[in-house]
């Protein structure tokens, strides 16, 4: 049986009358499961956390550590620890003194204070530097002594506010992996805030998107990325193409296939499950990952070769350009909507000015803004619930 860490029920915050920051969310996370907030500036992931570690009150709502009830509870008796941005380190203090700061203030007898910081000084990989001050170490040395002194207290949660965001890239990327290392070793509950997507998906068990102030979808990286609920979250996670149109018609029950009609072309799409399909005549929207987007062969050729795949978009090429390994094609449809095509080389054979038919396979579209979408995510807590209490996995 899977055991909770940590559960939000219902929370709600706001600021200011009739601003809700926080509106009715729920999220739940299982011992030792890295669960990252994702969302964009001013969404409600800081308050998120502030609210778990008991520095802000919700309006409504609980929070509960281990099963315990401690919406009520001041900061320092919640059994959690913050690792901040800025790292909030004491200038004047060793490194030694700032990680054992804590215990001090516990009364920890002197040797206990000294075994366990030793140990969080092999655990983060900084022996030798005890004596330092906060000003002689790097960016990365600086941000694992703010972990050590969080995980010393052996905290039920630990949360982590964009611990990442003042490294530079390299160090960055090469930080995430020893997050997570840390983590998986540790068996800690982290959550983790971040508007980084590649972040989110590197690390996480469990990505939890977030727009003002609510949960967009809660799943997987997998889920998240490949699966996404709403066109949001298919454009914040990747980037993604979105399209509309209107449903012309459905195929049998066994593989959920619809073809759509657009001003561009048809296309067709794969439902998730019979229960997702929608009916002939209905305006749907569909998200495509840029890099599933394919070019079949120019309009001159399509139209004399009778037996080609008449599904497709017809687009004009308006940009090549290549950044980072990666080529990006910009497109414009016929009815004037742009599409992005990316992949990995440094030429592709179409060419500026040219019309193709953009391409797609049905199983790389995915079907979005459905109104289960919205029922789903207000029920995805009591789901994850009922999976908890069965062994199942995260819907």
């Amino acid at each position: 049986m899977s055991e909770i860490s940590l559960e939000l029920k219902n929370i709600k915050k706001s600021f200011q009358e009739g601003e809700d920051v926080l509106d009715d969310i729920c999220l739940t996370a299982k011992k030792g499961e890295f669960v990252t907030l994702l969302g964009s500036s001013g969404c409600g992931k800081t308050t998120t956390l502030r609210i778990i570690a008991g520095l802000e009150q919700p309006d409504s709502g609980q929070v509960f550590l281990n099963g315990k009830d401690v919406t009520g509870l001041e900061p320092n008796r919640r059994n959690v620890n913050t690792v901040f941005q800025n790292y909030a380190l004491f200038p004047h203090m060793n490194v030694a003194d700032n990680i054992g700061y804590g215990l001090k203030l516990k009364k920890t007898p002197k040797a206990e204070i000294s075994r366990r910081v030793k140990e969080m000084l092999e655990l983060v990989q900084l022996t030798g530097f005890e004596k330092r001050k906060p000003s002689e170490l790097s960016g990365g040395q600086r941000q694992r002594v703010a972990i050590a002194r969080a995980l010393v207290n052996n905290p039920e949660v630990l949360l982590l506010d964009e611990p990442l965001g003042a490294l530079d890239l390299q160090l960055r990327r090469a930080m995430q992996h020893e997050l997570k290392h840390l983590q998986k070793k540790l068996g800690i509950t982290f959550i983790y805030i971040t508007h980084d997507q590649e972040e989110a998906i590197n690390m996480s068990d469990t990505i939890a998107v977030m727009n003002h102030g609510r949960f967009e979808q809660i799943g997987t990286p997998d889920e998240i990325y490949n699966h996404p609920k709403t066109s949001y979250v298919a454009t914040f996670v990747g980037n993604a193409n979105i399209l509309k149109g209107v449903v012309k018609e459905s195929a049998d029950n066994n593989n959920h296939q619809i073809t759509i009609i657009t001003e561009s072309g048809e296309v067709q799409v794969l439902a998730a499950s019979e229960e997702n399909m929608p009916q002939p005549g209905e305006t749907v929207t569909i998200a495509v990952r840029s890099e599933n987007i394919r070019f079949e062969e120019s309009v001159k050729n399509i139209q004399g070769n009778s037996t080609g795949n008449i599904h497709g978009l017809t687009a004009k090429v308006t940009e090549k350009t290549f950044a980072g390994g990666q080529l990006r094609v910009v497109l414009k449809t016929t009815d004037g909507q742009e599409i992005i095509a990316s992949r990995y080389g440094i030429d592709t054979n179409v060419n500026v000015g040219e019309t193709v038919r953009c391409c797609f396979k049905p199983s790389d579209a995915v079907l979005v803004d459905r109104p289960e979408a919205n029922a789903e995510t207000n029920t995805q807590k009591a789901q994850r619930d009922n999976q908890s209490t069965t062994g199942g996995t995260h819907a």
